[in-house]
């Protein structure tokens, strides 16, 4: 999948960079990815960095959102490549590889994605750059939140219909991005789902992150998966589900499966706290056009720099669509 490749290109940028003799100080890079962008090692220190080009006005140095594992800086010697201004968002040398390498992959799609105007492109890398620093910030050492344990819930039903609809364990855990703070919680070649969950049986809040959440720029399908789920004492937990889905991901899908949980917070050691059961009740996908209410990049004034808002998907009067696209979408068969 792309996000994977663009992980696995960093990575290999990284070591062939780190590898070359440098005796001075300074920027070694090579591109990656779209022109505006090289994978980067600064030495002497020799820390990982992703180099991000742009033509607009030099912001102001306090402008630029910093991180717990990562920090953003104005470059003055990259290659120019056309582009007046460099931002490289390097790791801190405390900081975990497998961790910045997640969040330079993730910029590295987004950036790759954005079209149209310089700043709204710019905006968007500073989009998920600060949604990155609110997730890094996040306590890993304690049991889901509740609405944390019914977003992961939502998520892994998903997942788990996907399995059932025969595509690969291997590329669901692929493209199941929410737990690694993506975009969206499923990213595929050029289809994308954002799952919303709820116990609501009245009104379906759904809070959108961004203006980018919901923006299917550059050809790319965007589904909103919303999920009704009741509290059931004979329904299934969480660990529950947990437990299913492990068997059915199997060895191909197994890694993957762990390390997205690892992400997303989820701890065995606290399954025996996760009481509540989740019954389905109702689902409807929304496919993202013309008719759908959302607030989006591309759309939005140059002025507005970031949004963050709540929907009501009980007043979204459009036509839905089918399981079967999502799941023809991400590689699964057509329903017989």
């Amino acid at each position: 999948m792309a996000l994977l490749n663009e992980h696995e290109e960093l990575l290999s940028a990284w070591r062939s960079l780190s590898r070359a003799a440098e005796t001075t100080d300074g920027w070694r890079t090579i591109p990656i990815g779209i022109g505006r962008c090289r994978a980067g090692v600064r030495f002497p220190a020799g820390d990982e960095a992703l180099l991000v080009g742009f033509s607009i006005a030099a912001p102001a140095a306090t402008d630029l959102p910093q991180g717990r594992g990562f920090s953003v800086s104005r470059v003055g010697d990259a290659p120019s490549g056309g582009f007046d201004v460099w931002f490289g968002v390097s790791r801190k040398p405390t900081a975990s590889l497998e961790m910045f390498t997640l969040m330079a992959a993730d910029l590295l799609a987004s950036v790759s994605a954005a079209k149209g105007e310089e700043q709204k492109a710019y905006y968007q890398f500073l989009s998920r750059i600060r949604s990155w620093q609110q997730f890094m910030e996040r306590p890993r050492d304690r049991r889901l939140s509740e609405e944390e344990e019914l977003g992961l819930f939502g998520e892994l039903t998903i997942v788990g219909r996907l399995l059932d609809r025969g595509v690969p364990p291997s590329v669901v855990m692929q493209c199941w991005k929410g737990p690694a703070n993506g975009l969206r919680d499923f990213m595929g070649e050029m289809h994308d789902v954002e799952v919303k969950a709820t116990i609501s049986p009245n009104g379906f809040p759904a809070r959108i992150s961004s203006l980018e959440q919901l923006d299917d720029v550059a050809g790319r399908s965007v589904f909103l998966a919303a999920l009704r789920f009741s509290l059931q004492d004979a329904a299934t937990s969480l660990p529950a589900l947990i437990a299913d889905i492990r068997e059915k991901a199997g060895g191909d899908g197994r890694i993957g499966l762990e390390r997205n949980l690892l992400l997303a917070g989820y701890d065995d050691a606290h399954a025996d706290e996760y009481v509540r059961c989740f019954e389905p009740m109702d689902e409807r996908i929304f496919r993202m056009g013309d008719g759908f209410p959302r607030l989006s990049r591309s759309s939005a004034p140059l002025a507005v720099r970031a949004a963050k808002y709540e929907l009501d998907l009980d007043l979204v009067d459009i036509a839905t669509v089918g399981l079967d696209e999502v799941f023809v979408a991400f590689g699964g068969a057509l329903k017989q």
